[in-house]
């Protein structure tokens, strides 16, 4: 299992209709052979940052199967209009209390 960890920063005054807009296209994500699941977090600190985690069966599940997809480039046509700033990293779970 990879996860997917993104961090974006959200136009100023546009982080509701940021949270609106995710919820439906994650769906384009969700369809893609491999997702597993994800989740979506928001900081305390500073209101423009999320944070989301993807749970995908590999590394190509994301990489090839979504990022080559015509799927990704219809998120990233309904996201571009509310990020100001992304990183996005995989990670591998080394240890866990699950």
């Amino acid at each position: 299992m990879i996860t997917e960890k993104a961090y974006f920063t959200i136009h100023e005054g546009l982080e509701t209709k940021f949270e609106e807009a995710f919820s439906e296209a994650v769906d384009l994500i969700a369809a893609t052979k491999g997702y597993q699941h994800y989740t979506l977090t928001k900081s305390i600190e500073f209101d423009r940052k999320y944070v989301i985690f993807i749970e995908w069966d590999s590394l190509a599940a994301h990489t090839e199967g979504f990022m080559n997809s015509n799927r990704f480039e219809q998120f990233t046509k309904k996201m571009d209009p509310f990020l100001e700033h992304v990183e996005m990293e995989h990670l591998v779970q080394i240890h866990s209390d699950k």
